[in-house]
């Protein structure tokens, strides 16, 4: 561990969502810090040892390694949004949205913009009920 990384706590709570994909089914773990931010990012895509699965396992490695640094989500989303490398599939997201995922990139940012999605509905909630409450 380098000195910008921050350290992986005991345990973190994490999502999983399934989205399908031409290599099979494509199944993308986003956990989170304390403050609802994404922290570190697993994948599992096709047979152990396989390409896909080896690329997925690079892939989320690599974005986990971002997060912990403080790269923000924003930057990451923007860098793996639109790569295709495989036939587009139709998937419908967690927040309703119904998306052609391109590839493993592409499906991975669609995933990390719900999440982001998701915190900012979870903020407005917050914030309404402490201004009602007042």
């Amino acid at each position: 561990m380098t000195a910008g990384t921050r350290p992986r706590p005991r345990s973190l709570p994490s999502t999983t969502t399934k989205l399908q994909t031409e290599f099979g089914n494509l199944y993308v773990t986003v956990s989170t810090d304390e403050d609802g931010q994404p922290f570190e990012v697993f994948g599992w895509l096709g047979k152990g040892g396989s390409f896909q699965h080896g690329v997925t396992e690079l892939a989320c490695r690599l974005i986990s390694l971002h997060l912990r640094r403080g790269t923000p989500v924003e930057e990451i989303i923007d860098q793996c949004q639109g790569i295709q490398e495989m036939q587009p599939f139709w998937n419908t997201l967690g927040d309703g949205r119904s998306v052609p995922v391109l590839g493993l990139g592409d499906g991975i940012a669609h995933i990390l913009k719900a999440h982001l999605k998701a915190k900012e509905e979870r903020e407005a909630e917050q914030e309404t009920d402490i201004r009602a409450a007042a």
